[in-house]
């Protein structure tokens, strides 16, 4: 089955030119094509600049396209209301970002309970989920500390943890491994894959490391703005 459907996608910017102080049209997004299915995981892989980030945040509603459509579960998310668009990155996508997003003043258990208390879910319950899901992710002796007493990977597993706390359909993955080494790297994929397959999630991830897109199921790649072959 089909959980997301791109139809000829474009994204354009008016950026100045700082010679002749004119707006100038810069595309991004270049007739973009694209399916992809429930519990898919899927990479889009391009060097950095190429518009494959751009992709990513218009299909967890972040960014809105200039032109062109995209459908989730059969539906147009342009005839989405304010309060819908909200409903949709809130319960239906999980972000995954290449530097995180953690709450540095908060402690772990705080960070990944908190998509649960902004949906107002009974406290008891969501410690236990929390607590469940961090010992998958290996971080269950982490949970009292604060982020900058983790390291990167552990970093990065608290926020795949956070990201399925409202067990969303769909996760969004920016360069999830940008910021580790080798050996945390491939640490972080594994778990995240494993997920991916035992929770029945559709993944859709980019980057630019070969290594890494070995790991989904199907890989695209993006030159330009465009897909490439």
């Amino acid at each position: 089955m089909e959980l997301l459907r791109v139809c000829n996608l474009k994204k354009s910017y008016d950026i100045e030119n700082s010679r002749t102080m004119k707006k100038e049209k810069t595309e991004v997004l270049k007739e973009i094509s694209l399916s992809i299915a429930e519990e898919e995981a899927l990479c889009i892989m391009g060097r950095s600049g190429c518009g494959k980030t751009t992709l990513l945040k218009i299909l967890g509603g972040l960014l809105v396209p200039t032109a062109g459509s995209v459908f989730y579960k059969g539906e147009r998310m342009s005839g989405y209301g304010r309060k819908r668009m909200e409903a949709y990155r809130r319960a239906q996508v999980g972000f995954v970002f290449q530097d995180y997003k953690l709450l540095e003043h908060l402690t772990i258990m705080d960070n990944m309970i908190l998509p649960l208390m902004l949906d107002h879910r009974e406290v008891k319950e969501s410690v236990s989920k929390v607590e469940g899901m961090a010992r998958m992710l290996q971080i269950a002796d982490k949970l009292d500390y604060y982020p900058n007493e983790l390291s990167g990977g552990e970093k990065q597993r608290a926020a795949i943890g956070r990201a399925l706390m409202n067990d969303p359909p769909l996760i969004l993955a920016d360069e999830p491994t940008g910021n580790l080494d080798e050996a945390s790297g491939r640490m972080v994929m594994e778990l995240l894959i494993r997920l991916q397959k035992d929770l029945h999630k559709t993944l859709v991830l980019v980057t630019h490391d070969k290594e890494i897109a070995d790991f989904c199921s199907r890989m695209v790649m993006m030159k330009d703005g465009r897909l490439a072959g």
